[in-house]
């Protein structure tokens, strides 16, 4: 067993994304997939504000609303939309996702999905509802639906997988890396297309490239009897060189990436000069918060508090150890950060997308956590990105007048602020 990590709980996370926002990159990545959200006009909303996406856009998702005559129904009737669904996308596979209307209806989802699945297209239910899932968690359902679908591998074939979604360009970054070490590589989960997802079995060594899927990790383990490396996310410089040294390590390779690390570093020495003692507050809800905190604490930060909607001891193991010393925070109270903030001045708080643009009006410097979700961060090829996305907020800020700390900017924007002001 890990060691126990040292970690404060508290009552929060109230400002949180909804888990149906995954949709965005999931219907992407699998690119003949179709999402299907039972929902609300609310749920629609969200989707078409956050993603950006006008329906004549014809998306590979939509929102199956709930109207009045639903509520009295014993069960929402959706073949007819499965049916069109079918007729003008033609998927290989439908994710049927739920929200938090229906779950408090009591929609029997896993019967609905059944009653419209076919060997041909299968329907299968995803819980996404943000009455128990943040923001990146969906993403782990979606793995456990489609994990039935991956072949039996035997025994002999040891190769490994990559667990998480990344786009093209990243993944083929990892099929280059691996190749270049020789490492035999099995495939993605999730892979591009349905039909080409990766067998896995006892032999086979599960690499997990995002932080937030912990429970599709313990399923192919105690399903498939795989093997999960324990490593650091291949985020940054010095979260690369041990995946990669870690995941050879599991193929008998003995590699040693430490030249390699160093020049990452060297390469971006513009942006680690600007970081180097900087205080940095992590407030956002997207669960890569463990990773970004950890590198930016390499890059040479002072890491205030790491905040994130939770923590996993086994999963995380490797990245709490490089974060001894920092106050790391599951489900953080809002209020309390503010206070916290208040005492200690960071000099940049990367926040989710819903609380960033108020701590801005009072001063703050903020980023959007909600950016690294959707930008290449990972691996080699991301380290630049990765960097460059926590130096922007401060450039700009520094070629910006101060911020006028007038009523007309910050009236009813952040009601539960701390009397005072916010001032760097």
């Amino acid at each position: 067993m890990p060691p126990k990590a040292q970690f404060i709980r508290e009552d929060g996370l109230y400002h949180s994304f909804c888990g149906l926002v995954s949709v965005g990159w999931l219907y992407q990545k699998i690119k003949d997939s179709f999402f299907l959200i039972l929902g609300t006009h609310t749920c629609a909303h969200l989707l078409q504000n956050t993603l950006g996406v006008m329906i004549f856009a014809r998306p590979r998702f939509a929102v199956s609303l709930l109207e009045e005559g639903d509520l009295s129904a014993a069960q929402p009737d959706i073949a007819e939309q499965i049916e069109e669904i079918k007729r003008e996308h033609k998927p290989s596979v439908i994710f049927l996702l739920s929200s938090c209307t229906p779950e408090v209806m009591k929609v029997e989802f896993e019967g609905l999905a059944h009653s419209v699945s076919t060997p041909e297209t299968p329907v299968l239910f995803v819980p996404a509802s943000g009455l128990d899932f943040t923001f990146s968690q969906s993403e782990d359902s979606v793995l456990q639906a489609l994990l039935p679908f991956c072949p039996e591998a035997p025994p002999e074939d040891k190769r490994v997988v990559f667990l998480g979604s990344v786009n093209d360009a990243i993944a083929d970054d990892f099929m280059l890396e691996a190749q270049k070490l020789g490492i035999p590589v099995a495939g993605f989960l999730p892979s591009n297309h349905f039909h080409e997802l990766p067998p896995i079995g006892p032999g086979t060594v599960i690499a997990p490239l995002q932080p937030f899927l912990p429970k599709v990790a313990n399923l192919l383990v105690n399903e498939r009897g795989a093997t999960v490396l324990s490593s650091l996310f291949p985020f940054g410089p010095d979260g690369c060189r041990a995946f990669w040294e870690d995941l050879a390590a599991h193929f008998d390779l003995k590699v040693d990436l430490a030249e390699r690390e160093a020049k990452a570093w060297e390469r971006i020495s513009e942006h680690t000069a600007l970081l180097k003692d900087k205080k940095v507050f992590f407030a956002a809800d997207t669960l890569l918060e463990l990773p970004l905190a950890r590198f930016a604490r390499a890059a040479g930060a002072n890491v205030l508090e790491c905040s994130t909607p939770y923590i996993n001891r086994r999963f995380h193991a490797r990245e709490l150890e490089r974060l001894e010393g920092v106050r790391l925070v599951e489900q953080a109270n809002f209020e309390r950060q503010l206070r916290s903030m208040a005492d200690e001045q960071p000099d940049l708080v990367i926040s989710n997308i819903i609380t960033a643009n108020p701590l801005i009006g009072h001063g703050v410097v903020a980023k959007w956590g909600t950016e690294f979700i959707f930008s290449p961060i990972h691996g080699w090829a991301g380290v630049n990105m990765l960097v460059g996305l926590f130096t922007r907020a401060m450039r700009r800020r520094a070629k910006l007048d101060a911020f006028e700390l007038e009523p007309v900017w910050t009236a009813g924007v952040m009601p539960s602020m701390p009397s005072g002001e916010f001032r760097l």
